[in-house]
């Protein structure tokens, strides 16, 4: 604004200042006013509140767009009458899923085989174990992990040239609705989902049968919260491993011909030794024996009606398994209308 400022009607001392000058007074008040506020406006590249006009609640259009998506592909499970239920049968039991879908639904039937895992249970290397799990949490930075002995032993967690079972570690959190904010510790976290995800309709699994990885148990002895994990770029890279598995269960018939056929363990043959031939192994059958039925509209029941088809090899293979992993079948149940 200048300094050299004139007043809007010129008058000395002692005159007179009639009706008509007031009026003339007002009018240019107001043009003045007018004109200052439109040069104003004209040299405003960003109003000071609007710099954010372009996003709605701190998020670009983008972003809200794939935030409502994320939400209806979120109810889409519900809304159409999709459930993934979670049993373990012994031989000859019956379990009964209530679903209230008030139809009878789709039915499919997925074993969880075994794997191996290194589990933690606490941050020392004496407190890791080579063993074989259903489910397992880990990091990424895990693919393979190593447990010094004599010799040491190596578990692939995501064996090269293969495509890795994993599920990331925040869509379970959103599916079984676990409420957490960026305070809340990875402990408290992991203590929360495992709680839910062995809620009725799903079964209890033992404790043998799921663990965490030697990463997971450092990260809960250190009370990382989800905030920290974030930041330090982690959060996306924590994983739920499980292998669901399922065959046609034909008969077997002539191992020779078929073309999935899975070799027997790697002999290590000394150098000018010719290796004996090995005879080579059928898939294990999975889910074998198991019986599906429709009691009403709103009951489905699944039995286990003969002995589970776990490879035998998981007895020989070293790594401990749980003692009743060949008593027992633990299933992935998916159900649709």
């Amino acid at each position: 604004m200048g300094t050299d400022i004139q007043p809007y009607v010129q008058r000395n001392p002692g005159d007179l200042i009639t009706s008509g000058d007031w009026n003339d007074v007002q009018v240019d008040v107001k043009k003045d006013i007018a004109s200052q506020i439109q040069t104003a406006v004209g040299q405003i590249n960003n109003v000071q509140h609007a710099g954010d006009a372009d996003t709605l609640g701190g998020q670009t259009p983008g972003q809200l767009t794939q935030a409502i998506i994320d939400k209806i592909l979120a109810a889409i499970p519900g809304r159409t009458g999709y459930q993934m239920i979670f049993k373990r049968l012994r031989t000859c039991e019956e379990k009964l899923i209530k679903h209230s879908l008030h139809n009878f639904p789709l039915v499919d039937v997925y074993q969880l085989d075994y794997f191996e895992a290194v589990c933690a249970k606490g941050e020392t290397i004496q407190e890791e174990s080579d063993r074989f799990v259903n489910m397992y949490l880990y990091h990424t930075s895990e693919k393979r992990i190593r447990i010094p002995g004599s010799p040491p032993t190596v578990v692939d967690i995501e064996p090269p040239d293969s495509t890795p079972y994993k599920i990331p570690f925040a869509d379970m959190l959103d599916r079984y609705k676990i409420q957490y904010t960026d305070t809340t510790s990875l402990d408290d976290l992991e203590t929360d989902f495992w709680t839910a995800f062995f809620s009725s309709p799903n079964d209890q699994f033992d404790p043998d049968q799921y663990c965490h990885s030697p990463w997971f148990e450092k990260c809960c002895g250190e009370k990382r919260s989800v905030k920290e994990l974030k930041g330090r770029g982690d959060w996306d890279d924590i994983w739920l491993k499980m292998q669901p598995r399922k065959t046609i269960n034909y008969p077997w018939q002539d191992s020779d011909t078929d073309p999935c056929l899975r070799q027997g363990p790697i002999l290590r043959i000394p150098i000018g030794r010719e290796p004996a031939p090995q005879a080579p192994q059928a898939p294990t059958d999975a889910p074998s024996k198991i019986q599906v039925v429709h009691f009403d509209f709103d009951t489905v029941g699944v039995k286990l009606i003969g002995a589970p088809d776990y490879p035998a090899a998981l007895k020989a293979s070293g790594a401990p398994v749980p003692p009743d992993f060949d008593k027992e079948a633990k299933l992935m149940v998916l159900l649709k209308v």
